[in-house]
């Protein structure tokens, strides 16, 4: 049986020991952060995510495959995308959008029943740029 050799790790232990502390001074904060630096999603993560939730959606109420309100997935996905880039994107939500809101439009979008309100209208009430849009 091979004995371990703790010398290694004893001798990074002793040179953590013996380093300056770090400094105390209060971290500064930029004046001009962005909704992405704050941890909200950026518009096109939130429209890719609005996106995808209501292609999965459509495809749980039987909405894809051939004859059907989408043709596959990837059809559904340019064409909702697109929708969602109109309400979302960059261009609509210039400073970006907000993810409180973001979450309540997923949440909307799976407490949609097939055959509802998700079928009939481009966008749910939670989804529009209105509610998405950071003010």
């Amino acid at each position: 049986m091979a004995r371990r050799s703790w010398s290694a790790p004893v001798a990074a232990l002793a040179l953590l020991s013996c380093a300056p502390p770090a400094s105390r001074a209060p971290p500064t904060v930029s004046p001009s952060l962005t909704g992405a630096e704050l941890g909200s999603p950026s518009n096109d993560e939130a429209v890719m995510r609005v996106t995808t939730a209501r292609c999965e959606r459509e495809l749980a109420c039987n909405k894809i495959g051939h004859g059907r309100a989408y043709e596959d997935q990837p059809t559904c996905l340019e064409r909702i995308g697109a929708l969602m880039d109109e309400a979302a994107g960059t261009n609509a939500c210039p400073a970006g959008t907000d993810d409180v809101a973001v979450a309540a439009c997923l949440l909307e979008i799976q407490r949609t029943p097939c055959g509802g309100e998700l079928e009939r209208s481009t966008n749910l009430p939670a989804c529009t740029r209105s509610s998405l849009c950071r003010r």
